[in-house]
């Protein structure tokens, strides 16, 4: 009978051969990517957690559940289908099922429970197929475009606005997908998973921090676009650039901030209310 180490090195080793191609290409696509740079970096944040409960895993009773097998069975379906499909957002997703049916089968439900949330942590590394990831950033380019136009019309400058292009007396800007706030977004969901696992426990405000960094992102690059239209007016140097790649990046600084903020503000409720029904 062979030992759980050596169990596991041999599935790691045909997971490994099955899956090469699918992991060749999903870190090119990570590391060429801008919108999905930030997946390079889950596999690590995944161990990170993994090692965080190496107490709990150890005084885990091994269990061997066959019904981890189903979940096996059917991350190799769909691996086949995306492989007969040649489409490799469904061979990825399915390389996560499969391990974590593995653990379900070899280890058990405990040490699956245990090892839950960093095995779903993985799914922000895969990326999304471009067919649905143009269907997203197109409607929230026209709304980041909107929004930014009608910050502009409030400082008083004369603003046209033509689908996602703004038309001012001075410059003409387009709000592309990196303005749109789909490339931040991208990250600010995976942050927003985080903050909401390691902040709270009710299943509606984990999922209402999810939910509100869209908007968050949107917001912010909308205010994005208006700044560069003002500060353009004054040195045309600002909307480009440097200044340009700088201002992406205080965006994002401050969505997560204004992420962490409603967290935060949800959790101090919380605390807030149980004192109060204590008292």
């Amino acid at each position: 009978m062979l030992s759980g180490k050596v169990q596991w090195l041999i599935l790691c080793l045909l997971l490994i051969v099955l899956y090469r191609d699918v992991l060749l290409k999903w870190g090119l696509d990570l590391w060429n990517d801008d919108n999905y740079s930030h997946g390079l970096l889950i596999p690590f944040i995944s161990l990170y957690f993994i090692k965080a409960r190496y107490a709990s895993l150890k005084q885990a009773a091994i269990c061997p559940n066959n019904r981890g097998l189903l979940i096996v069975l059917a991350g190799l379906l769909l691996f086949i289908l995306g492989s007969v499909g040649a489409e490799f957002f469904s061979q990825r997703l399915s390389l996560i099922v499969v391990l974590y049916g593995l653990i379900s089968f070899l280890e058990g439900g405990e040490i699956a429970g245990i090892l839950r949330f960093p095995v779903l942590l993985l799914f922000f590394a895969v990326p999304l197929p471009y067919i649905l990831y143009d269907a997203a950033a197109f409607p929230l380019k026209l709304y980041a475009t909107k929004i930014a136009v009608k910050i502009l019309a409030l400082f008083g400058m004369p603003v046209f606005r033509e689908g996602n292009i703004v038309h001012l007396p001075h410059t003409t800007l387009e709000v592309v997908d990196a303005c749109s706030g789909i490339r931040s977004l991208m990250t600010l969901i995976t942050l927003a998973f985080l903050l909401a696992y390691m902040m709270h426990k009710s299943i509606f405000k984990r999922l209402l921090i999810m939910v509100l960094a869209i908007p968050i992102a949107v917001l912010a690059n909308a205010g994005r676009v208006a700044l560069n239209g003002i500060l353009t007016k004054y040195n045309p140097a600002w909307g480009e650039g440097f200044w340009h790649e700088f201002s992406g990046l205080m965006v994002f600084v401050i969505s997560f901030g204004a992420l962490w903020g409603i967290s935060f503000l949800l959790g101090h409720h919380r605390k807030s209310t149980t004192m109060t029904s204590g008292g």
